[in-house]
């Protein structure tokens, strides 16, 4: 949503050797970031592919939103990277520039207010949940998030009246859009609206999970049935679940609202930084429009590997059959894990009654429940 495309706009401009030391280093801080932003997004959306146990409504959501930052490093990135290096010159890639930037940010935003009410259902009506949020269901929903986006989008590029609309000054190859009462109205509605739906799902979340996991250590002090088991490790697959989800909450809220509230501020009054001394104004500038924002989509892939068992064990997977394609050591394939035989185990278990048990089996082992690790951890 930045209406600035050329880092050099930012306030207490340097010239010459730290002008050029500044484009150097932002250049290479884009490359990074799109690097993991594109492999990282990318094994998110493998994983749920290849392994049918991500195959879940909340996983489906998860998918989307990988695609939202999958889409932002391969349409949004490059060009950042372009005109950081060059002058952009090119009006209609303005246009594209700024509706991009739109689309992502605004799926990205949905797609976590999605989440959040998944989650909130799957945690507080989880009897009903598996009946009301269907496969039709979650796919209508983000059916919705990405009909939402491009329109928003679209709204953006518009010039509204009494406005000049999106602008690019050719000399200095700065993309703008002056659109106050576009921009002011587009925050309440695509973040703080679903920023809001954010913290009130996430706080009821968190407020029934806490009950959840205090019955969980009374059952496990007063019982040790096989169904109580069960449902211990159900309410430990949720409450990490949602630990993970509100990770991602909070690291998208620590990276974008900084943004946002400048960005309206700016819209209104340009000069709002001038009582910082200039090296200070410029941190700010940098650090809130162009690191922290960028970051975000290489942010996700990383929490999910670290925090969820089941992303990291589907991550492996790729990585081994990755190293063991190019190795090109038939043996070592053979005696290694590979994609190939992932696919056919999981077919075979599921295909067979013998593998149901089997999984019931890996799923009931106590010792690993009360030690903190399950075999399955759904999101």
């Amino acid at each position: 949503m930045n209406n600035t495309t050329n880092d050099e706009t930012g306030p207490g401009n340097s010239t010459g050797q730290e002008n050029e030391l500044q484009k150097n280093l932002f250049t290479a801080f884009y490359v990074i970031v799109l690097f993991f932003t594109v492999v990282g997004n990318t094994l998110v959306c493998l994983a749920i592919y290849i392994d049918q146990r991500l195959r879940s409504p909340t996983n489906w959501f998860i998918a989307s939103l990988a695609v939202s930052d999958l889409f932002y490093g391969l349409a949004g990135l490059p060009f950042r990277i372009v005109v950081n290096v060059t002058v952009l010159s090119n009006l209609s890639l303005c246009y594209l520039w700024i509706w991009m930037d739109m689309v992502c940010t605004a799926a990205s935003i949905a797609n976590l207010a999605v989440i959040s009410v998944d989650r909130y259902l799957k945690i507080t009506k989880p009897f009903s949940y598996h009946r009301n949020m269907t496969k039709k269901r979650s796919l209508l929903a983000i059916g919705g998030v990405w009909l939402y986006a491009p329109i928003l989008a679209t709204f953006a590029i518009i010039k509204w009246p009494g406005t000049r609309g999106v602008t690019l000054d050719v000399p200095h190859g700065l993309c703008s859009n002056d659109n106050k009462v576009f921009y002011t109205m587009a925050i309440i509605v695509a973040f703080l609206s679903p920023l809001t739906v954010l913290i009130v799902s996430y706080s009821l979340i968190f407020r029934t999970a806490l009950k959840h996991f205090n019955k969980m250590k009374d059952m496990i002090a007063g019982s040790s049935s096989k169904e109580d088991r069960r449902k211990q490790r159900s309410i430990v697959r949720d409450f990490k679940a949602t630990k993970t989800l509100a990770i991602v909450l909070g690291t998208f809220t620590v990276c974008w609202a900084p943004f946002f509230i400048m960005f309206t501020i700016s819209n209104y009054n340009e000069d709002f930084l001038d009582h910082f001394p200039p090296k200070v104004q410029k941190a700010i500038y940098y650090l809130f429009f162009f690191i922290l924002p960028n970051l975000n989509s290489a942010c996700n892939p990383v929490i999910y590997a670290y925090f969820n068992v089941e992303y990291r064990r589907a991550f492996r997977k790729i990585m081994c059959f990755s190293c063991e394609d190019s190795s090109g050591d038939y043996a070592s394939r053979r005696r290694k894990s590979s994609l190939t035989s992932f696919f056919q185990a999981n077919l075979t278990r599921r295909g067979s009654p013998q593998g149901y048990m089997a999984d019931d089996k890996n799923h009931n082992d106590r010792k690993s429940f009360l030690s903190g690790m399950t075999d399955t951890t759904h999101v």
